[in-house]
């Protein structure tokens, strides 16, 4: 990133300086917090809500059908 500055003797012409780049430590929880709270993810979520239902429902129904053996051994003793 670059800064513009003008200098008193040298009206003319524009100097750039160049700003070193230090990037803070930036905390995972806070960043999540400020993209829960400044973008609008609800709302595309919406737009795939028929998409993600239709997944949970195959993921819910193989895990059925996997779980069904067990129960039945289980029920049988």
């Amino acid at each position: 990133m670059q800064k513009e500055i003008t200098f008193a003797e040298n009206v003319f012409s524009v100097k750039v300086a160049e700003k070193r780049r230090i990037s803070p430590h930036v905390n995972p929880l806070e960043k999540f917090q400020r993209f829960t709270e400044e973008s609008n993810w609800d709302e595309k979520l919406l737009g795939w809500e028929k998409y993600l239902n239709r997944f949970c429902l195959i993921v819910i129904t193989l895990s059925v059908l996997y779980f069904i053996p067990v129960c039945l051994a289980a029920l049988r003793g």
